[in-house]
């Protein structure tokens, strides 16, 4: 202390005080790194069974005592230049020499030090941090928590871990000889990455584990992964789908996002997604479907969504192999590029309450041939339907009574598509903005009214007098008879008490115009007719 108080007085006096402050900081950390070797600190080191050296920090210095095993003194940190000065030691961006642990290393349940046994509950941040003479390790009951990169980038090949809770981000990053794992059944947090690049090939997800982290796993070969109930989030890129020929999701589930929205491609286009088969077992929460969820499953054929699905992101489809798809009821918009280049798209049921289909949402599906636009839409954006290949969109059937707004390049502009609207509003669909700009569209009247053969009813007139008659044929039996207006509302019922296989409507007093008459027979079979009223 006397040879640097002599050096600080030298400093002082031709720097300045601050710089001898400086110095004083510099000179005592030197001391104390020189007393530990100039490595990171430990609190204390003892042998285990095996006669292997393990290094442990004091996390409680009061009953109950506990330490985590922590980084050896003289273990890999960086990849980097090696130390040539004091001043160096122990500072981040130089290369430490490598510990050659043994294969096996057996972490104690608790360490006797200073005449105090301290139980062992945790492995500590970047305990073994590219360790290379790893080959298995296990671990006492007694530890809860594995932390940050405490295997990161080791030679890893097994680990036993029966009690642990929480395993914290990286742990087990780039472990790239660890192929097979056992999480315990008490494990409840995963931190982000916290398997990422590691050999796994197949896991199962404890039912503790409400949230599955960003890209938990991703670039692992996973051909397996079970989920259990309880799991409710599954963050981005947590499940890397490339070797999973079935996913099957728990009815707990509430957020799922499998892509990342942040890369231009979330999947590696040159690499095949197996997986062919998705289910959600019936959810009891609204469920979310984030940006790219099943992008680029081109063998995922037919998927059912749960009726509570909420939300649908940004290309959740694209590109992949869909035939045919129901989108739930809860669904209000159909977002950017949800089933871009959907090849073999050819049918898709709208919800009811959709109000807004996005740019690109059908872009680039050419076996699309016909859809209906429910009548709560308002808006499909530029590109939704459009089609740069042969074919696409030849019938669209509106039921929106006002023209929802379109662009010059919603629909394709070369080939003919019959556009089926309802009854009186080919002018108003003709003059809208958007529409108008179409040359190639064929607007055909009454969209909604079905077409049935005239072998199973007759009703007549029609154009109807004062009186409309109204007969299935075949002996069936008339339940019910209601005639509707355009906007949907009831103009006429007739009662039950005057139906059998016959039925008449009194039309006097109904305005001239066009009606939709609903017929149920007994077997709960519906008929519908446009009726125009002279």
């Amino acid at each position: 202390m006397e040879k640097i108080k002599t050096q600080t007085e030298k400093i002082s006096g031709r720097f300045g005080v601050a710089f001898a402050m400086m110095a004083i900081l510099l000179a005592f950390s030197a001391a104390n790194l020189t007393a530990q070797g100039f490595w990171p600190d430990y609190d204390f080191k003892a042998a285990n069974s095996d006669g292997d050296t393990l290094y442990y920090r004091i996390t409680s210095a009061t009953a109950p005592y506990t330490v985590a095993v922590t980084r050896c003194h003289d273990s890999v940190y960086h990849t980097l230049p090696s130390p040539t000065t004091t001043w160096e030691m122990g500072q981040p961006g130089f290369l430490y020499p490598v510990y050659d642990y043994d294969s096996l290393i057996a972490v104690p349940s608790s360490v006797n030090h200073g005449g105090v046994t301290y139980a062992v509950t945790a492995v500590d941040k970047e305990a073994f941090y590219n360790q290379k003479g790893l080959n298995t390790v296990i671990l006492p009951a007694s530890v809860e928590t594995v932390d940050t990169g405490a295997f990161c980038r080791s030679s890893l090949h097994n680990i036993v871990m029966p009690n642990v809770k929480y395993i914290n981000y990286y742990a087990f990053n780039s472990t790239s000889s660890l192929m097979h794992v056992d999480l315990p059944s008490c494990l409840t947090y995963l931190g982000d990455l916290a398997f990422s690049s590691s050999a796994l090939s197949e896991v199962e997800i404890p039912a503790g584990v409400t949230v599955l982290p960003y890209m938990a796993f991703a670039y692992c070969p996973l051909t397996r992964i079970t989920l259990h109930e309880g799991l409710e989030v599954i963050e981005y890129e947590a499940i890397p789908p490339t070797y999973l020929d079935s996913i099957v999701f728990p009815s707990t589930l509430r957020k799922l996002a499998l892509g990342n929205p942040y890369l231009v491609d979330p999947y590696d286009s040159t690499s095949d997604i197996l997986c062919h088969y998705v289910e959600f077992k019936p959810n009891t929460n609204p469920l979310e479907l984030y940006d790219y969820c099943f992008k680029d499953f081109r063998h995922l054929t037919s998927i059912t969504l749960p009726g509570n699905t909420v939300k649908m992101g940004h290309s959740c489809f694209a590109s992949s192999g869909i035939e045919q798809i129901t989108i739930p009821s809860s669904i209000d918009t159909i977002p950017k590029y949800c089933f871009d280049g959907c090849t073999a798209l050819s049918h898709v049921v709208m919800p009811q309450q959709l109000v807004f289909i996005d740019q690109g949402a059908f872009r680039e599906t050419p076996q699309l041939k016909e859809i209906d636009i429910p009548a709560s839409v308002q808006s499909i954006a530029r590109s939704a339907f459009k089609t740069y290949v042969e074919g696409g969109l030849e019938h669209v059937n509106c039921y929106p009574e006002t023209p929802p707004s379109i662009f010059g390049n919603t629909f394709n502009t070369w080939d003919t598509i019959y556009v089926r609207v309802p009854c009186g509003k080919t002018a108003a669909y003709q003059s809208a903005s958007g529409w108008n700009s179409y040359s190639n569209l064929v607007f055909e009247e009454c969209v909604g009214v079905e077409e049935h053969d005239p072998a199973d009813f007759k009703v007549y007139p029609n154009p109807a007098d004062d009186v409309l008659f109204i007969e299935l044929r075949g002996g069936a039996e008339i339940a019910n008879v209601a005639l509707y207006d355009l906007q949907g509302r009831i103009v006429e019922t007739v009662p039950t008490a005057r139906l059998h296989g016959t039925a008449t409507i009194d039309m006097k007093s109904i305005p001239a115009g066009v009606y939709v008459l609903r017929v149920t027979d007994a077997d709960g079979k519906e008929y519908h007719w446009k009726i125009v009223r002279k």
